[in-house]
C-alpha cells in the first residue's frame, strides 16, 4: 500500500521539478542545447564557437575546451563586450554558457548577439551551463 503511494508522489515531484526548471530559466524562448549534445559536437570536431560568459577568474580556473571568455557584467558599459561579440564569426554555431542555475548570463549574451544581427539559428544557450557540464564529469580545462 505504501509503495502504491510513493510512485505517484515521486512522479508528481519530478513533474514539478521539470516544470519549475522550464519556468525559471531566463529568456526561455531562446534556443538551447543540452550539455550532452555540445560534448558530442566538440568530440566530433564540429566547427563552432563556445563562449564562456563567466568572469576571468572562473574562466582561468577551468572552462570548456576551446571556449573564449566574454564576461557578462550587466553593471558595466556594454561597449567593450559588444566589440568582442562582433568579432565572433557569424557563419559558425555559437554556444554561450555560464554558471547560473537560470542560464541568465549566457541567455543575455545570446540576446545581445541577436540584437547585433546574428542569426537566431546560429546561437544557442547551453542548458544548465558549466554546472551541468561538471555534474556530468566532463572536463574543465584550466588556463595555463
Amino acid at each position: 500500500m505504501v509503495g502504491m503511494l510513493i510512485i505517484p508522489l515521486v512522479l508528481l515531484i519530478a513533474g514539478f521539478a521539470a516544470y519549475s526548471y522550464a519556468e525559471e530559466v531566463v529568456l526561455p524562448n531562446l534556443p538551447r542545447v543540452k550539455v550532452e549534445e555540445l560534448k558530442q559536437m566538440i568530440d566530433k570536431g564540429a566547427d563552432l564557437v563556445v563562449v564562456d560568459t563567466r568572469d576571468s577568474g572562473s574562466y582561468a580556473a577551468g572552462h570548456i575546451k576551446g571556449a573564449v571568455n566574454i564576461y557578462y557584467d550587466p553593471t558595466s558599459d556594454p561597449m567593450n563586450r559588444q566589440m568582442m561579440l562582433m568579432a565572433l564569426p557569424m557563419s559558425k554555431l555559437i554556444v554561450t554558457y555560464c554558471d547560473c542555475t537560470d542560464d541568465a548570463s549566457s541567455a543575455n549574451i545570446a540576446k545581445e548577439l541577436y540584437d547585433l544581427g546574428y542569426d537566431r539559428d546560429k546561437i544557442k544557450i547551453l542548458s544548465g551551463g558549466s554546472l551541468r557540464w561538471v555534474e556530468l564529469k566532463y572536463p574543465m580545462i584550466p588556463s595555463k
